[in-house]
């Protein structure tokens, strides 16, 4: 039975290294070592603070960010600011607190994707974007997804500016319901999706006609103060684009009306057409599918993307009835299900389908996850802005490079490995991405580099010495490499695989004589040539490539 008991007692090394790469954007050695000394009330707790995003992306050329008022150079072509706002949100992953607060922005922009290419004509339109997601990340899934109707990237991402009275476009409606919200359950008939039907996309594009994006960043959204999109109006009173007529909707949402509620000179006024839209989100929001399609959502990032009816049963439907008590807080929901037996994998006796070290690592959870794990020093967008955006270009073309083109997905339900069943995490896998994987490992440990300059590399000596308890003790060394890098426990071969015929050469090396010869005469080749090896293996192996 999957349970959602909490557990009790300390964490230890593997639960805390579990909950940390699960729930954060990866933790150093240090952090793992720490959090293993915690319970998981206190751990819950600290996992819980906001964490703050870090000054706007700069342009080299200016040293101005190009947020407004601030005004783009009229030199540059305007996706030129598309990888900086890219190097920017991956800073602030690399950077962020041991908090969930990185990883929900992470989740968000998985579920509610967007496409960059579409809108870089207007390069503070995805920023504002990012400051929505990050505003919502620890708050209320209903009032993100009701911003999101509204968002000025989202208006033109996926066609809501273009859907007017006697033209309607149900691009946004159909994938607010589908994607967003209630989710497509089985089909029931001609149009019949169990949770919504064409009936319902009809009604909701009708409701949602008449707005459009703001260029002038002069609509803010009175909650987040963030830019928003606008009702289209030629007076200022009216809403000049906005279909009048009822709007019915399916069983499926107890066949629910929604009427302009004020109408000036044959259109709707302009606050009604904002409280239609609370109200298609109550209604929506009311029904239990969009509570049940969210926490699927979150179990698939938090836990494993197979749901089976036991997990429904024993996961999902709690979760969801927490979800709709808390109106929608999701802060409730995370706090339950990482505390659980169910993520630790002490509810159900040791099976093959267990949760820790069953996730494929994403393109981000592996390059930050490094860099973050081995604590790696970059250029700071404060002092080397040039040589910082260097190192990301080349992190970014890393992600692209394993099968991941960050802001741009093939299809606007986002990327394969969050939605497309029943491969769902193992698209991230491929012999090309995987080969890419494994080079990306060679680059961490050889460096990152621009000409002459080291942009970023591990010195793997340095880490052994600061780290490792017992340098000149093999099984010491390696016992702990292991439980920092691998999410499980290997058996005795895969073990001395790695301690035996990597790291002492089927006991060529004699690595305590060895290591004290480097701590006599500073004579580091044999050790560090060895301490590579070892790391490069490890980073190379199929264990790594998990969480």
């Amino acid at each position: 039975m999957a349970s959602l008991v909490p557990i009790s007692g300390v964490l230890g090394l593997q639960r805390a290294a579990h909950l940390l790469r699960r729930a954060t954007m990866g933790p150093s050695v240090l952090e793992i070592n720490s959090w293993a000394n915690m319970t998981i009330q206190s751990a819950i707790v600290a996992l819980m603070q906001p964490d703050t995003l870090q000054p706007f992306p700069k342009d080299p050329n200016t040293g101005t960010d190009w947020i407004y008022p601030n005004v783009i150079d009229p030199n540059q072509i305007n996706n030129v600011w598309s990888p900086y706002t890219k190097s920017w949100w991956l800073e602030n992953m690399r950077g962020s607190s041991l908090s969930i607060h990185a990883r929900m922005m992470w989740f968000y922009y998985t579920h509610f994707p967007m496409i960059m290419t579409r809108i870089e004509w207007k390069p503070q339109f995805p920023i504002d974007y990012l400051r929505l997601i990050h505003f919502y990340a620890l708050g209320n899934y209903k009032e993100l997804a009701k911003a999101m109707c509204i968002d000025n990237a989202m208006l033109i991402h996926l066609d809501g500016r273009l859907n007017i009275k006697g033209s309607p476009q149900e691009n946004f409606g159909r994938e607010f319901l589908e994607l967003f919200t209630v989710g497509k359950g089985s089909i029931q008939g001609p149009g019949n999706y169990t949770s919504f039907s064409e009936v319902d996309v009809q009604a909701l594009t009708k409701l949602l006609t008449g707005w459009g994006e703001d260029s002038t960043f002069q609509s803010i959204d009175p909650v987040t103060n963030i830019p928003r999109g606008k009702v289209k109006s030629s007076d200022g009173v009216s809403a000049s684009q906005h279909d009048i007529s009822q709007k019915s909707f399916s069983s499926a949402f107890s066949n629910t009306s929604i009427q302009t509620g004020s109408i000036i000179n044959g259109n709707a006024s302009i606050s009604s057409v904002s409280t239609e839209l609370d109200e298609s989100i109550d209604m929506i929001f009311n029904s239990i599918f969009t509570a049940k399609h969210f926490c699927r959502r979150i179990y698939r990032e938090f836990v494993y993307y197979k749901i089976t009816p036991e997990i429904e049963t024993d996961i999902i439907d709690p979760l969801a009835a927490l979800l709709v008590s808390n109106n929608f807080q999701v802060m409730p929901v995370l706090e339950m299900l990482l505390s659980s037996e169910h993520f630790y994998d002490v509810d159900t006796p040791a099976t093959s389908d267990n949760n820790i070290g069953a996730i494929i690592k994403s393109p981000v959870d592996l390059v930050i996850g490094t860099i973050r794990l081995f604590n790696l020093s970059v250029p700071l967008p404060t002092s080397a802005l040039t040589n910082h955006y260097n190192l990301f270009g080349q992190l970014e073309s890393q992600l692209s490079l394993q099968g991941l083109e960050l802001f741009e997905p093939l299809d606007v339900a986002g990327h394969d490995a969050y939605f497309q069943e029943p491969h769902f995490q193992r698209n991230w896998i491929s012999a090309n991405y995987l080969a890419n994987r494994y080079k990306f490992a060679e680059y961490v440990i050889s460096g990152f580099n621009s000409g002459s300059s080291v942009l970023m590399k591990l010195d793997v000596l340095s880490f052994i010495v600061n780290h490792v308890s017992n340098p000149s003790d093999a099984q010491v060394l390696v016992s702990e490499l292991v439980a920092w890098l691998l999410p499980i426990n290997l058996d005795t071969t895969r073990f001395d695989y790695f301690k035996n015929e990597v790291f002492l050469n089927l006991g060529v090396l004699n690595w305590t004589s060895e290591w004290q010869n480097y701590q006599n005469t500073s004579n580091e080749i044999v050790v560090r040539t060895q301490l590579e090896l070892l790391m490069l293996a490890l980073m190379q192996s199929p264990e790594y490539q998990l969480y």
